[in-house]
């Protein structure tokens, strides 16, 4: 049944019906916004959360090396567009 169908079958249904009919569907809508809302609040992660998961990623990026040096980081961007474009 396509939509426009459905709403003529609706538009023949008695006052009353539609109304029921309505109300079913808010009733239905307003549970599923509720359900998603509830979900929404379960997944979201707390700040202490938020900050565990910094330390450890910072922790992941850690090396014994030093930082390259500006010029070895200008060396290699040179050698990257060396090897892109050529």
């Amino acid at each position: 049944m396509t939509h426009e169908e459905l709403i003529q079958e609706i538009n023949q249904l008695p006052r009353d019906k539609r109304r029921a009919l309505g109300e079913a569907i808010l009733r239905s809508v307003g549970e599923e916004l509720a359900s998603d809302s509830i979900l929404r609040e379960q997944s979201e992660v707390t700040r202490e959360e938020k900050i565990a998961a910094f330390h450890r990623l910072r922790g992941m990026l850690k090396t014994e090396a030093p930082p390259p040096t500006d010029e070895e980081l200008r060396e290699d961007y040179i050698n990257y567009l060396a090897e892109k474009y050529s």
